[in-house]
């Protein structure tokens, strides 16, 4: 939302933070069907289609109990339900519109990004990369572990320190721009 807002963000929003966030919905759509993620994409699946069952049942003159037969892929559901019932022409038309990196330049409140690289399934493509470098706004910062929102370090009993590392960095940038 705040990239939507552009320059007209209200002067309440003093900071941004997004841990993992989705920017490239396509290749990591993508990535979730690889063979080693397909239990992750299966279970998101598996609620996603509960969740469209349950609309089926709540207002079957509007969606089709159809439409869900045979989804094998994240990629397949937002084709067939997704862009569907929210207009787009397609998968690929959703992941385009709908996708955060198209806006990365429009952000001009102070944003702080954690992205692991070994998120086995969140992708943020090299052009989005560069786009967020070049938004003196937005600071990325990126780990070589993590995997999917887990940015944990050693605790330290003597010094009291926990451990969680994500928790800490982001107190830290918001109580920066409070």
């Amino acid at each position: 939302m705040p990239a939507s807002l552009g320059s007209a963000a209200p002067p309440q929003l003093h900071s941004v933070i997004g841990v993992s966030p989705a920017l490239d919905l396509g290749p990591s759509a993508d990535a979730l069907h690889r063979p080693y993620n397909r239990v992750y994409e299966l279970k998101f699946l598996r609620a996603l289609l509960s969740r469209y069952r349950r609309k089926v049942a709540l207002f079957p003159h509007v969606y089709d109990p159809n439409l869900a037969t045979g989804i094998g892929s994240l990629r397949e559901l937002d084709d067939r339900i997704t862009a569907f019932y929210s207009g787009f022409t397609g998968a690929e038309d959703y992941y385009y519109r709908a996708a955060a990196a198209r806006v990365i330049d429009k952000i001009v409140v102070p944003t702080l990004i954690l992205h692991a690289l070994d998120d086995p399934f969140v992708r943020i493509t090299d052009e989005s990369c560069s786009r967020l470098d070049a938004n003196l706004n937005i600071q990325l910062i990126t780990t070589h572990h993590g995997g999917h929102c887990a940015f944990l370090a050693q605790p330290d009993a003597d010094t009291g320190y926990d451990g969680y590392w994500a928790e800490h960095t982001l107190l830290r940038f918001l109580l920066a721009n409070a």
